[in-house]
This record gives structure tokens, sequence and C-alpha cells, in this order.
């Protein structure tokens, strides 16, 4: 006997995640209208990250008393707060590091897809092909460096918004 358990959403539950969705997608299509200041904000909000945190792993360091690991938190806190000075006072170098990183992790990625399509027997050619796509635009982005630093990672995540929020959308739906 199979027990199958559908869980379904009331509206007063499913509106928020409606909103959420639409909302993505609405930033999703305009980091694609602009996507340079779409690098630029997700480069701001990272040096936020990493003064915030910084800040706080510093004020978790002096707060701990004969702690290990004080030292360590203590240095990481340091370089967290470095990290969101640098990016605020040169965001554009910022920008310029995260779209090097997004190159390395699509070309890391790829490999590593065509790597697990031969380990499975189902939808191989698919692994094969999203990681030789993944390959192909990591050398693209990389054969225009700096360039594509200016709309690359706005590119990105706007297209990762509108999929996060058609995503969304759906299983929303799939839950009434």
């Amino acid at each position: 006997m199979t027990m199958v358990d559908r869980t379904t959403l009331t509206e007063d539950t499913r509106w928020p995640l409606k909103l959420a969705a639409f909302i993505a997608i609405a930033l999703g299509i305009l980091a694609l209208f602009s996507p340079f200041i779409a690098g630029l904000v997700v480069t701001l909000v990272l040096g936020a990250n990493f003064l915030i945190s910084g800040v706080l792993e510093a004020f978790a360091a002096f707060k701990s008393e004969r702690w290990s690991g004080t030292i360590g938190l203590m240095l990481l806190a340091v370089i967290s707060i470095v990290a969101g000075l640098v990016i605020f006072a040169h965001p554009l170098l910022g920008l310029t590091t995260l779209t090097l990183f997004a190159i390395i992790a699509l070309f890391v990625a790829g490999i590593a897809k065509i790597y697990w399509a031969f380990k499975v027997n189902e939808g191989r050619w698919f692994l094969v092909l999203s990681g030789i796509l993944s390959i192909l635009i990591a050398g693209m982005l990389y054969t225009n460096f700096p360039f594509s630093a200016a709309w690359a990672l706005g590119i990105l995540v706007g297209v990762n918004l509108i999929v996060e929020g058609a995503s969304l959308l759906a299983f929303v739906k799939a839950t009434e």
C-alpha cells in the first residue's frame, strides 16, 4: 500500500508565494533590461553582506571568552570587513571579480556535468549538452573579459530571477 501525501496550500498561504514569484520575475526582467546596474546592485549587496557579517563576527569574537576559535573568528571578521569596504570603495573591481568567479564556476560546473554524464544511465546526453553549453558560455565570457563584466553578472541574475519566479508560480499552481 502506497501512501500519497499531497499538500494543498490555502489561499492565505498561496498569495505571498505568488507575490514573491511576480516580484522575482519583474526584478529579473529589469535586470535583463539593465544588466550593468543589476550587476552593480548584486555586487553592493554582497559588499553589504561582507560588512555586516564581519561586524557581527567581530562582536561574537569579542563576546566569547577563552574559546579556541576566537583568533580564527576575529581573522575572518577582519577579512570580511575589509572585503566589504573594498567592494564599496571599488564596486567595478568587485563586479569584475564576481564575473571572473562566475566564469570559473560555469567552467567547473560544465566539467562536472560531463564527468557525471558518464556515471549515470538516464539523461546522459542532457548532462553532456548542459556541460558543453556551460563550458562554451564560460569560454565566451572569458574571451570578452573584462568587458563581459559590464553585463554578464546582470544577465545571469536576471535569468535566474525569472526562472526562480516561474518555478515558484509552478509550485503554487501544483499545490492548488
